[in-house]
């Protein structure tokens, strides 16, 4: 019984630590194209929770049914994957034009955990409190559309998504910390004027 208890637990502890040690989250947080290159770099371990569609021959990512469409933007897995103490239970992918206010691309994970556990678990990054215990931003980049397109600056006064409007002529690049109606998400947000070269750049994924 001792032995059948033991082996029960080295599979329970092997099947935590296979989904631990995708790097995923990590490497949403940059909010760089490196993270669909992690996706394809994963993509035998991702394929146990959803599916995969590789391109570029390197590059991989989680596919939604309609990016343009609310109700059908995100998917989720078919069991959850853990990452330190957090839950994450499916990916979201969102794309709005909203002619002269800009264009905007949201990607990355739902996460079915409290939006402060999740802050706490990423204490690492510096989050920026837009609204209370509902909105929080990290790693706020802005570029001039008279930048190269690998120009990215920091960004210490930017402003959050439709809710307002980035300034005129820039792009703005952040990571979102979102509760919903519906589900919370940690997600990156590329906003503002995206010409489609720097959408190529920045979205590989979206062809």
């Amino acid at each position: 019984m001792v032995k059948k208890f033991i082996a029960l637990f080295f599979m329970f502890y092997s099947f935590i630590a296979s989904a631990e040690k995708l790097p995923l989250i990590d490497s949403l947080t940059l909010c760089t194209p490196s993270f669909f290159k992690d996706v394809y770099a994963n993509k035998e371990e991702l394929e146990k929770y959803t599916d995969i569609k590789v391109f570029n021959q390197n590059q991989a990512y989680i596919p939604v049914e309609n990016r343009t469409n609310l109700d059908r933007n995100y998917v989720y897995f078919k069991t959850p994957m853990s990452y330190k103490n957090l839950t994450i239970t499916g990916y979201y992918d969102s794309a709005m034009d909203l002619g002269k206010i800009g264009k905007y691309y949201f990607w990355g994970f739902i996460i079915d955990n409290d939006i402060n556990q999740i802050k706490e678990t990423l204490k690492e990054i510096n989050w920026k409190n837009m609204e209370e215990n509902l909105l929080y931003i990290g790693n706020p980049m802005i570029r001039s559309i008279n930048d190269d397109t690998q120009v990215w600056h920091k960004n210490t006064g930017t402003v959050v998504g439709v809710k307002t409007i980035p300034a005129p002529d820039t792009t703005e690049k952040l990571l979102l910390l979102e509760k919903g109606p519906n589900m919370t998400l940690l997600i990156c947000s590329i906003q503002g004027v995206v010409t489609p070269q720097l959408l190529k750049q920045e979205r590989p994924d979206i062809q």
